[in-house]
């Protein structure tokens, strides 16, 4: 049942009613008999014995019996299912714009002393038939009108999924919204308009007049470089109402010019990007300054600037790759590392290598140790370096000093001849993963040559793939991996992974496959762990709007997580102001919550003490600015205008709201809905039958009392 009615909302019961219970109706019956059975056992000698007299005992039996089978009634649970109607008035949801872009142009007074009072109007005038409710949306959409216009970015199609999300359904009737119609986060609006399926009215704020402004569109740049390495930027300048103005583009650290390049930006609008290279002479976290110089007349001068921060590592990883004699096994891994970003690569030959192995990260061998090149005294020096080793196998290879490794592959009963083995990728490895299509690649290879001998697989090794000799799939591994308590090793258990890399080019025209298992190679061999006993983590870059939170560990000698510790950490802003903070406990970890800061750059010194020894760690966390709403100030009324015009709305000025209400009241079926749905209530919930259960007993034992009986 459904009709249209005019008038406030309200809920009100309608008829008719039917009782039904959570248990069998057919057991009523028994309650009833229950009540006269015990009032029957009662009172069926009461004449006689209590002096009552028989109209008497019958006006005892039937208080008792109504009683006890109403309380027996109410375990089958009954209900009363009624009809319940409800009036909704239709919604119509107001939206306001609280974003600082709207104080940012346009008729700023006239904003903050009149408009107000008209939103207000508006809800009123609208009050008396519709139910109206009032957001603000911005950062994130919330109840009530804000006019403090702090937003620091606009999601207008956010917004408005949030409307169709609350009010869906046939009680949306409007929707108004008003601001600038620029909006820097989430999509187009326009979807999210057409989906709410109802008139969509804008109030157009802030100024469309094109004034001449040069802004800085965007920076693209590396968020990770090298020191040593240059860094590339691409500064992309954007001029209005431009007119062949001359400006300067310079990127700044410390306030000294790094690089610089003159423009003349010409016609209404253009558009330029400019390349710049910058050579980082210190590592960590480096803030670039990019700026355009500004010209007179600008509308704004706070889009001329921008920062960009990226983290400049001094921490290369280190490869060795060793031969006994020039092989094409090296070069393939060389050219294959070569574009590998933040390693470097050294190539050498066991007769002529003198360099050191503390600063390696990995060392790779091939057809080594050989008789002729033992190179115990480099192995034994990355032994105590702790650096990973892999080992290329070659027919040349002392194999009982290789053996005497523990490597991860005993090889025994080598003749020094050679054996073809393909690759059979063992589907159960899981140091690192391998793509679909390169283990597809892998087993296409052609084979390497293999010293044919026995092999077998160490206890701490797993085999990534194992030999595939004709198309028998044999146990003995082709490549496999070790990890133990102090270190990580490989074996390659043939030479010719050149052909591999050769054949990835014939397959597939490029040699993407074979690179990248070399690269995951490196990465598990060389892979860094912190043994750090006293650790500090936290996001090394942030905005303003987001909270900083910093979280530490503390390890004993055996790397158990230490609790109760007491922890410190000062943190000192540009300016050298100090601020003092203390970490609390959070389960093995502490958590130091800072919440938000202003924009700028931070460095910070974390202290704690463990065993009579004192631990410290430092580093620095960059707040970035949202300028977000400063970047345009030309407002975008045209989207206002498309949206009405998609939905049948209309787009009004501040000073014209009334049209905007007469145009929503006009509109046909904006009228309250009467809803009529089932509802259920339980009877035990009625006071009433409490009153009367309670009346039925009370009776009785009056009636008992006065007449002498208890």
């Amino acid at each position: 049942m459904l009709r249209k009615v005019h008038g406030p909302s309200v809920t009100d019961l309608c008829t008719p009613m039917s009782l039904t219970t959570a248990h069998s109706l057919w057991l009523a019956p028994l309650c009833l008999l229950l009540g006269i059975g015990a009032a029957w056992w009662l009172y069926r000698r009461s004449d006689g014995k209590e002096g009552f007299s028989r109209n008497l005992a019958l006006v005892l039996a039937a208080c008792r019996a109504l009683a006890i089978a109403l309380i027996a009634f109410f375990l089958l649970e009954p209900m009363v299912r009624i009809l319940v109607r409800e009036v909704r008035k239709p919604v119509v949801a107001i939206l306001h714009d609280g974003s600082s872009s709207i104080l940012a142009a346009g008729d700023t007074a006239a904003f903050r002393n009149t408009y107000p009072a008209g939103l207000d109007q508006v809800k009123e005038s609208l009050g008396e038939r519709f139910d109206v409710r009032v957001f603000t949306y911005g950062d994130a959409m919330t109840e009530g009108l804000d006019l403090a216009q702090r937003g620091t970015f606009t999601d207008i199609d956010q917004a408005l999924r949030e409307v169709q999300d609350r009010f869906s359904g046939p009680d949306l009737g409007a929707v108004i919204i008003d601001g600038d119609g620029i909006y820097n986060r989430g999509r187009d609006p326009r979807t999210a308009a057409d989906q709410l399926a109802v008139p969509v009215f804008a109030i157009a704020l802030g100024d469309t007049t094109v004034r001449p402004d040069l802004l800085l569109r965007g920076v693209d740049h590396n968020r990770i470089g090298y020191l040593g390495n240059e860094l590339p930027l691409l500064v992309k300048v954007e001029g209005r109402s431009s007119h062949g103005t001359a400006t300067r583009v310079s990127i700044l650290q410390d306030g000294k010019e790094l690089a610089g390049k003159d423009l003349v930006l010409s016609g209404r609008s253009a558009f330029v990007e400019v390349p710049f290279t910058v050579r980082p002479e210190r590592a960590g976290m480096q803030r670039y300054s990019v700026r355009v110089r500004p010209v007179a007349g600008e509308a704004t001068e706070v889009n001329n600037r921008m920062d960009v921060l990226i983290d400049v590592l001094d921490d290369r990883q280190r490869i060795l790759l060793l031969g006994a004699a020039p092989h094409p096994d090296l070069g393939a891994l060389w050219m294959a590392l070569a574009g590998f970003e933040g390693y470097s690569t050294e190539l050498g030959y066991a007769d002529a290598y003198t360099g050191e192995v503390s600063g390696l990260d990995l060392i790779i061998l091939h057809g080594l140790p050989s008789p002729k090149y033992p190179v115990q005294a480099l192995l034994q020096k990355a032994d105590v370096a702790a650096v990973p080793v892999c080992y290329i196998l070659t027919s040349s290879m002392d194999f009982n000093a290789f053996n005497a490794r523990g490597a991860g592959v005993n090889v025994t009963a080598a003749r020094g001849s050679m054996t073809d083995a393909q690759a059979d990728v063992n589907k159960d490895f899981t140091f690192f993963t391998l793509d679909a299509d390169q283990q597809r690649a892998m087993e296409r290879y052609p084979p390497l040559q293999v010293p044919f001998g026995q092999f077998e697989l160490g206890r701490s090794a797993v085999a990534l793939a194992n030999q595939r000799i004709g198309v028998v799939n044999t146990p003995y591994p082709l490549i496999a991996f070790a990890q133990r308590h102090d270190g990580r090793s490989a074996v390659i258990a043939g030479e010719g992974i050149w052909r591999w890399r050769i054949n990835d080019l014939q397959q597939f025209g490029d040699h993407m496959r074979f690179d990248r298992f070399v690269h995951k190679l490196v990465q598990f061999l060389a892979l860094k762990v912190n043994k750090e006993r006293f650790r500090v983590e936290h996001a090394p870059r942030v905005t303003e709007h987001e909270r900083i939170v910093f979280t530490a560990e503390l390890y004993d000698a055996t790397f158990a997580p230490v609790r109760d510790a007491e922890i410190t950490m000062v943190l000192k802003d540009e300016e050298g102001r100090d601020f003092s903070h203390a970490f609390v406990q959070n389960g093995s970890s502490y958590r130091a919550d800072i919440g938000q800061l202003p924009a700028g750059s931070y460095s910070w010194i974390a202290r704690t003490s463990m065993e009579a020894k004192s631990y410290e760690v430092a580093g620095e966390v960059h707040v970035e600015a949202l300028t977000a709403e400063q970047m345009s100030t030309v407002a975008d009324h045209r989207l206002w205008e498309d949206i009405a015009a998609r939905t049948n709305g209309l787009v009004v000025q501040p000073g014209g709201t009334d049209k905007l209400v007469e145009a929503i009241e006009a509109r046909p079926g904006l009228v309250a809905r009467s809803y009529v749905h089932p509802g259920f209530s339980d009877l035990i919930g009625l006071r009433w039958i409490f009153f009367a259960i309670l009346a039925l007993l009370t009776c009785e034992w009056v009636l008992r009392r006065r007449n002498g009986a208890y």
